[in-house]
């Protein structure tokens, strides 16, 4: 939910911005440049996590950057990156994970977007990702009585809609400081406490491996995402190539053709380091995404891509809409190199 209060600087910046020309010139200034877009899933049941956006508002958003003619395939928008002649700002549009509602891509009313999917190659045709697991425990349990003293968070009384969000607000920062094995036991917990319905097959999270060949077949590119989303700076280094390696070498088995393009999970800051950068390299990847936000440039690192987070509330106006000013002054950089500048 929009924190309208809060919201209303940002959007009468962003509107500002937008609507004098000021975001346009700083394009210009700025040069050519490629953003890169980071979605998870397509629904539109509420997620607890900021991960997800509804099929009609990417088909707003894929029409307002084919307005501009901005929208390009990832491959396309490096290359012309590249170009001594390219001054423009182009988009790239990309999902994390490999869920089973990415095949919304595949829709006559969107029209063909030359997205990049990264998969989790062992989690396709599997159980779901540990976030959406943990959702899964809470959201289909059976008792509603949740401990987790041992992680000095105390009790949580689940049928409280303002517990589960605490939950959610503390839980996930917690667990991704694991490593895998400690964080999978910590999820096999949770499960044994509140007891979830299991999902039934035809609503099952991830994509399988028929489908990933769905998504190839009609120009959707697939990428890898490690073997089993494991935060790469928590494992050691024998661990991390076999996570990297192998990811590309199954879809390659699966497709026919290796993979050009990878992206570290989670992919902040610390999630990664120069050793994962250089197994990325290493493996044949020709690129390697981050979810670090910004505009790439011609200078940028290809196995360092920044990645704007695209979820259903983050563009919208105070009213609920979404918003283009904001969409387009935020993924520019406009905004943030505004918000760095009062803030010196």
């Amino acid at each position: 939910m929009i924190d309208l209060i809060a919201h209303w600087p940002r959007y009468a910046l962003a509107l500002s911005a937008h609507y004098s020309g000021l975001d346009l010139l700083y394009r210009r200034f700025s040069g050519a440049g490629l953003v890169v877009l980071m979605l998870h899933r397509l629904r539109d049941e509420v997620d607890p996590y900021p991960l997800s956006m509804s099929r009609q508002s990417l088909r707003q958003l894929v029409g307002w950057l084919r307005n501009r003619q901005a929208l390009v395939g990832l491959d396309e928008g490096l290359q012309q990156l590249g170009e001594k002649d390219g001054a423009s700002v182009n988009y790239a549009i990309t999902f994390d994970d490999g869920y089973h509602d990415n095949l919304g891509l595949i829709d006559p009313e969107l029209g063909a977007v030359p997205a990049v999917v990264y998969v989790a190659t062992d989690q396709i045709g599997g159980d779901q990702i540990w976030v959406y697991r943990l959702s899964q425990a809470v959201e289909r349990r059976t008792r509603d009585h949740l401990d987790l003293g041992n992680l000095g968070l105390g009790h949580f009384d689940l049928a409280d809609p303002a517990e589960r969000n605490r939950l959610y607000a503390l839980l996930p920062p917690r667990l991704k400081q694991f490593k895998p094995e400690e964080l999978n036991a910590c999820i096999d917990s949770l499960f044994a406490q509140t007891q979830p319905v299991p999902v039934p097959e035809e609503q099952r999270e991830m994509l399988d491996w028929e489908e990933v060949r769905k998504l190839d077949a009609h120009g959707i590119r697939i990428g890898a995402h490690t073997r089993n989303h494991v935060l790469l700076s928590r494992v050691d280094e024998t661990t991390a190539r076999d996570e990297i390696v192998q990811s590309r070498e199954r879809i390659g088995r699966e497709l026919g053709v290796p993979p050009r393009h990878f992206a570290y999970p989670n992919g902040g800051v610390g999630d990664f380091g120069d050793r994962d950068v250089q197994l990325a390299r290493d493996a044949g990847f020709k690129t390697a995404a981050t979810s670090i936000e910004g505009v790439n440039r011609v200078d940028t690192d290809p196995f360092q891509l920044l990645r704007y987070n695209v979820h259903e509330d983050r563009f919208r106006s105070p009213s609920g809409s979404l918003s283009e000013a904001l969409f387009f002054s935020e993924t520019s950089g406009l905004l943030g190199w505004l918000r760095a500048w009062r803030k010196r």
